[in-house]
């Protein structure tokens, strides 16, 4: 739980905790049950979102590319890098 929140974006999440530690220990369990919940459920439908649109992208075009492609990301690069040292 200390690690997810570390890691979570939202901060916010820990006041929560702070408030349900003085109502007992089952409504830190269920606040952590929940936030568990919600934060998977919301990942597994971003990832599905995610999914079904890259299904849409036209890559037979991007393969006959993809040299043209990295060249260029090489050179842009390559360009950045010199002007940012």
């Amino acid at each position: 739980l200390v690690v997810a929140m570390f890691f979570s974006p939202c901060l916010e999440i820990e006041a929560y905790f702070l408030l349900a530690g003085a109502h007992g220990k089952w409504l830190v369990w269920f606040i952590a049950l929940m936030y568990f919940a919600i934060t998977t459920a919301g990942m597994v439908l971003l990832v599905r979102f995610a999914y079904k649109g890259l299904l849409k992208v036209n890559w037979h075009s991007l393969e006959h590319n993809a040299g043209v492609i990295t060249g260029i990301t090489l050179v842009a690069t390559g360009i950045i890098t010199y002007f940012i040292h």
